[in-house]
């Protein structure tokens, strides 16, 4: 199989191009694995091939392969969604080519490196990609994202830049706007850690989730206290899609034992049917809104969340996803 390299000005912008009888495998690399550098290079593969196909280089004569250190399972779910085969240096693989198919499956991550590194979508500096997805197409000025994130506006700087360095935000003049808002999202969903909240688990005696809402919103309005759904219980008033048992409830203030012991809550995690959070940062509530009868949080918001939630929370999620959430804005 002959090898050709190809500098970043060729008409077929990819690493590497490995040439074999009856097709090719052009190789994309990214020196990580996560979900903005995969979704980086599946749309430079996809760019590659319209230019394959304007100089007549025949359909399925060339297979594109992302290529990684670890290929994560949400980079995973980007190349299935996009038809892009990938590999990585774990020993992971799922390549389709003309008469070929190759799976390898199972390989730890052997490039994973200890502690988890400060980044875009850290709770305080993710209200910036939250202003920018809650109008994924609008053209921000740094003095707007400013205003619009309540970040402070050297944060904002170092944050634009580093959004830019991930392919994720494009310039305009002196504007900024999401180059691809599914893909920000994803990369979001993907560093995002529910456990970084306040979360409580436990029991209240109830006959069916709805009764345990009705008793949540009493209890609180009484309280004085500011809560919104999130999780399954949101998930369901914003798609009716995926019954639940689990309620899940955000408050903004730490939530007094009394109206805890009101509800007859019992700290159990196993078997739990309330989780009681309070967030790390009150961003969360940010396009808070009555959905069915009830303050929900924002669908972006739900969608993180869904993500540590059990029962049929998956499917849940993907509902949301294509029904509710951005779609891409090229």
């Amino acid at each position: 199989m002959e090898v050709t390299k190809h500098p970043p000005e060729s008409p077929l912008p990819v690493e590497l191009m490995l040439e074999g009888p009856g097709f090719a495998l052009a190789v994309q690399w990214k020196a990580v694995g996560d979900a903005a550098n995969v979704g980086s290079a599946v749309r430079q593969l996809k760019e590659a091939e319209r230019a394959w196909r304007r100089r007549g280089r025949r359909a399925g004569a060339t297979v594109p392969i992302v290529a990684v250190p670890f290929m994560g399972e949400t980079g995973r779910r980007l190349c299935a969604e996009a038809g892009v085969s990938w590999v990585d240096l774990s020993g992971n693989a799922w390549i389709d080519a003309p008469g070929r198919q190759i799976r390898f499956i199972g390989h730890k991550n052997r490039f994973s490196s200890a502690g988890r590194p400060a980044d875009v979508f850290a709770p305080r500096s993710s209200r910036l990609a939250r202003a920018l997805l809650m109008e994924p197409q609008r053209l921000f000025t740094q003095a707007e994202l400013t205003a619009a994130s309540g970040v402070d506006k050297g944060r904002v700087s170092r944050l634009v830049r580093r959004l830019e360095g991930m392919d994720l935000l494009v310039r305009e003049g002196r504007a900024f706007r999401l180059k691809d808002a599914a893909l920000a999202l994803e990369a979001w969903r993907e560093a995002y850690d529910f456990e970084e909240h306040d979360v409580r688990r436990g029991h209240v005696s109830v006959r069916d989730p709805q009764e345990l809402i009705d008793t949540i919103g009493r209890s609180a309005a009484a309280a004085g206290l500011s809560w919104a759904l999130t999780g399954l219980a949101a998930a369901w008033r914003l798609t009716h899609f995926a019954m639940f048992r689990l309620v899940t409830v955000y408050v903004r203030e730490r939530p007094p034992d009394e109206w805890l012991s009101e509800m007859s809550f019992r700290e159990e995690p196993r078997g739990a049917n309330l989780w009681v959070v309070r967030p790390v940062d009150d961003g969360v509530f940010e396009g808070a809104a009555v959905a069915d009868g009830f303050p929900c949080v924002h669908p972006m918001q739900v969608y993180l969340d869904l993500k540590s939630h059990p029962e049929r929370a998956a499917e849940a999620a993907g509902q949301l996803r294509t029904r509710l959430l951005p779609s891409k804005t090229s």
